[in-house]
């Protein structure tokens, strides 16, 4: 078995001890840092103990479905063509029953387009395949896990639209996408996990009463790890009304700023997306989120799900016996799926080299020529393999 280095010690030393002492003087200030925002969330938790409330007991055992993929981190980057693979896939979970049913996809490109196009139409593409597996899960289950925020595929839609690169193509997928967005959320039994969250609510919220805060800049993940007892719930709901968070996190990134008429101003923003992509933002506008506690050892889970579910029957849903991962935090279902489907940086290149093999045993029975295979298939730029 090869012995494991680190990679620390692969560099000259010089720039070993530079980094030594880099690493002296960032612990040193973020210890300070620590302490110090250690100490304000202390005085905000008094203020924020009536929006925390207890995660029920619940005896009923539902049917869980939980969708997710995994994508090629990076795009194989070949002279012929641009290779991505995908694996999609849906979990169901009952008690001690489960059920699993896969999907795998490819994702290819002529290099002649563009790269970035490329990349967010293949964050497209997974997405488009998510919606249609939950749409396919929702006759099977009392209730449907979705991996992120319902809308936020939108973000990739805006920035090809920006670049000019917004064809008919992209416009067809992203209407059908929406589309089964809105009939996930219309069901009324599909909820979104956020996984990355940067949902920043409570410093947006005291900088709306009071001004610019420390809290604008931390996360509220990071804020409720350390106010948030084992088995409890925080309701964005009850802090912030009808309102979406993203118009708080607006607030928030935009505080220091001093803009006169902020929550208008936010307000303005966050729906101008829609109005730019020409969508409707009625389901979106009834979108409410929830931040999770069932253990102690991990942060909490940020739940986003429609107002047309009631939070009593939410709750009935993830309260009930072994939905949270102990050590995750997250729906065990969610976990599951998510290592199931889970593909490694090198596999795009593996399965390009399944493709290029069989060509070239096809060109072989044929009479073709190799090389034209072999140039077809060469590396773009080979010093950007990662291993």
């Amino acid at each position: 078995m090869a012995e494991w280095i680190s990679e620390w010690v692969k560099l000259p030393q010089d720039l070993q001890h530079r980094f030594f002492e880099l690493a002296e003087e960032e612990s040193q200030r973020l210890n300070q840092t620590i302490q110090m925002v250690e100490k304000e969330i202390q005085k905000l938790k008094q203020s924020l103990h009536s929006y925390i409330d207890k995660l029920p007991n619940v005896d009923l055992v539902s049917k869980v479905a939980a969708v997710d993929s995994s994508r090629s981190l990076r795009l194989s980057e070949r002279l012929g063509i641009r290779y991505g693979v995908f694996a999609s896939g849906i979990i169901y979970i009952k008690g001690f029953e489960r059920e699993e049913v896969f999907e795998a996809g490819v994702f290819k490109r002529r290099q002649a387009f563009s790269e970035e196009k490329s990349k967010f139409f293949f964050d497209l593409l997974t997405t488009y395949v998510e919606r249609k597996l939950a749409l396919k899960a929702l006759p099977n289950s009392d209730l449907v896990i979705i991996d992120g925020s319902f809308f936020s595929f939108l973000y990739s839609a805006l920035k090809i639209k920006k670049q000019g690169l917004y064809s008919k193509e992209e416009e067809k997928i992203v209407q059908e996408i929406f589309q089964d967005t809105e009939a996930l959320l219309k069901s009324g039994k599909v909820i979104g996990i956020i996984k990355r969250s940067h949902t920043r609510v409570i410093g947006g919220y005291l900088a709306l009463k009071y001004g610019n805060n420390l809290f604008t800049s931390i996360i509220d993940k990071l804020i409720l790890s350390l106010i948030m007892p084992a088995r409890s719930i925080f309701n964005y709901h009850k802090l912030i009304g009808d309102k979406v968070v993203h118009i708080y996190n607006y607030i928030a990134r935009h505080a220091s700023t001093q803009l006169k008429n902020i929550l208008q101003k936010a307000e303005s923003d966050v729906y101008a997306l829609f109005e730019y992509l020409k969508l409707d933002p009625s389901e979106f506008k009834n979108l409410r989120r929830m931040q999770v506690r069932a253990y102690d050892y991990a942060p909490p889970c940020e739940i986003e799900y429609p107002s047309r579910i009631e939070v009593g029957k939410l709750l009935e849903w993830i309260a009930q016996p072994n939905f949270f991962n102990e050590a995750t935090n997250l729906p065990m279902a969610l976990d599951l799926v998510d290592n199931m489907v889970n593909l490694s940086t090198k596999f795009t290149d593996e399965f390009v080299n399944e493709v290029e093999g069989r060509v070239l045993e096809m060109i072989d029975k044929n009479g073709g020529n190799r090389e034209a295979v072999r140039v077809f298939f060469s590396l773009l730029n080979p010093q950007k393999l990662y291993y």
